[in-house]
């Protein structure tokens, strides 16, 4: 069958008014800042519910087809030829109109909880999307307990608002949790498939990819490259950081640095500074030095995971930093990797959150001691009343003999708080860095930026004084918080101000006067659907006046 479309074209602005979302520019002009900021609110809303019309008309599109006598009716679900008219009336290509169609038709058919959500106002494609993409390959009955867990954190006016970001890390979390065996098929099944890949772009130039890689692994590569710019560019290299991790990450892997130590590869690209007229100098010759044990240093490469996790008595998720969750197995096969970086312990109480923390000195029995050219970190996450079972006998595992003076020495720091005269301790509170002591536990109480859905790991953030140390802030534990430069910058340059409301909680307040509070969660929290979730009662603020 053959046609052309004779649909009127809508009348220009027809769409903007239908939205109600047209006030002219001397309107916006006369708004105050918040009104401004509830009207974007409102728009984001009629938005989120006329794309809920929109999928709808995609999958009604896509689901019409001809029976049995030439008739088009509509069928049980889209055939083969339905994605072909979504991409004509569209104006897209096939691809497109594939996913399109596979996205409108769970969100309409399979998921019909999502589709409400969003003729609500509450839900918005994006979010819609990031939902879709988790659940898609799971069961329907754990993509609809996961769906119910997380779609009443994705209306912007929510009690607990989430980013995309954020959302799916916690569908990624509840479906390693629902079932672990998902989580590891499709993370087998992906990496079955990795491999490195380039193209040429329109303009001229190409593009490198590594796809479908194990995490860890990239973490680690790209953090050395990350190293290797920023140690040239304190060396006085003008070149943009971006440039030269771009030099730095070609060289390694076309041979030009093999063989090379990073200090003769340092040397090397100092050689390859442009001059004032963009000359290049000729390269020095080096003498490469006799190749050393070959050792990933693992830098960058932070993983935190429960100590119930890797003595196998459950398949909970842990957390690769700037990566995400990751299945059991992998985080127990990168923590005996790991052995020879730096082990940091953080002990919980009922709430989830850290009573205690400090460094492990011990490793399990016949694992690799610490080395200090690796640079990797782990993070043991143990409930207080569990580390007292496994050592009294209450419970235990056949992997808990090896793992024993692990064990016993969290006991014996947790047990014993170091002694800090007051003379010390007002010292150190004036200091403006923190040692490293307070710095380790700040970062192992809050392991991401404090900035509204930021997810930068705190070991790469900055350690933040809340209330800033120029006005008189102290240098304490409840005064301090890692930001990322941006939300630094936001803080103390934007206009944005930052209040401590309690151990678990910040608050925001925009320059136009819009309040956001962001949550620090626990450490260790219920993944498991079904299981409640109290969230303990704000703490009191520290004494000091916040910002």
């Amino acid at each position: 069958m053959t046609g052309t479309s004779t649909a009127a074209k809508p009348t220009p602005g027809a769409w903007q008014v239908s939205l109600g979302i047209t006030p002219s520019e001397a309107e916006c002009a006369s708004m105050t800042g918040a009104e401004s900021v509830a009207v974007l609110r409102a728009a984001q809303r009629q938005i989120n519910a006329a794309h809920a019309v929109w999928l709808g008309l995609v999958a009604e599109v896509g689901s019409r087809g001809l029976d049995s006598e030439d008739e088009i009716v509509r069928l049980p679900a889209p055939d083969r030829w339905g994605a072909d008219e979504v991409r004509t009336a569209l104006r897209t290509s096939a691809y497109t109109a594939n996913e399109l169609l596979d996205f409108a038709w769970a969100v309409t058919r399979r998921f019909p909880q999502l589709h409400a959500a969003m003729a609500a106002g509450d839900l918005s494609i994006e979010r819609a999307k990031v939902i879709h993409f988790w659940t898609r390959d799971m069961s329907d009955e754990h993509a609809s307990t996961v769906i119910e867990e997380v779609l009443g954190h994705c209306s912007i006016d929510a009690d607990r608002p989430w980013t995309s970001e954020q959302i799916g890390v916690r569908c990624r979390k509840l479906g390693i949790s629902l079932d672990p065996d998902w989580a590891l098929r499709r993370f087998t099944e992906s990496h079955r498939d990795r491999r490195v890949i380039s193209w040429r772009n329109e303009d001229g130039t190409a593009t490198l990819a590594a796809q479908n890689q194990d995490p860890a692994h990239v973490a680690a590569g790209i953090a050395r490259v990350r190293k290797l710019a920023d140690d040239a560019k304190r060396a006085g290299d003008p070149r943009p950081l971006d440039h030269l991790r771009s030099e730095i990450a070609l060289n390694l892997l076309d041979g030009t640095y093999a063989d090379l130590t990073d200090d003769q590869i340092l040397t090397h690209l100092a050689t390859t500074r442009p001059t004032e007229h963009e000359t290049h100098e000729p390269e020095a010759a080096l003498e490469p030095e006799p190749a050393p044990v070959a050792r990933s240093p693992h830098r960058g490469v932070q993983l935190t995971a429960k100590v119930s996790t890797l003595l196998g008595m459950d398949r909970d998720p842990a957390e690769l930093a700037g990566q995400g969750p990751v299945h059991a197995e992998l985080a127990r096969e990168w923590a005996e990797k790991l052995s020879a970086g730096q082990w940091r312990f953080a002990v919980t109480g009922p709430d989830g959150y850290a009573i205690s923390s400090g460094l492990v000195t011990a490793r399990p029995v016949d694992w690799e001691r610490r080395r200090a050219s690796d640079h990797g970190i782990v993070d043991l996450l143990i409930p207080t009343d569990l580390l007292q079972a496994l050592l009294d006998g209450t419970l235990t595992s056949p992997a808990l003999t090896p793992w024993w003076p692990v064990l016993e020495d969290i006991a014996d720091q947790a047990a014993t708080a170091p002694a800090e005269d007051e003379e010390t301790a007002a010292e150190d509170a004036r200091r403006r860095f923190p040692r490293p002591g307070l710095r380790r536990d700040t970062q192992l109480r809050m392991t991401t930026c404090q900035g509204p859905g930021c997810q930068l790991p705190a070991t790469r953030a900055e350690i933040d004084h809340t209330l800033d140390h120029a006005r008189g802030g102290l240098t304490l534990a409840g005064n301090l918080g890692p930001l990322c430069e941006h939300d630094h910058d936001l803080k103390t340059k934007g206009g944005w101000q930052l209040i401590r409301l309690g151990h678990d909680r910040v608050r925001w307040i925009t320059r136009l006067g819009a309040v956001y509070d962001v949550e620090i969660p626990p450490l260790i929290e219920s993944d498991r659907p079904g299981e409640p979730r109290e969230r303990p009662q704000p703490r009191p603020a520290p004494d000091e006046p916040a910002a």
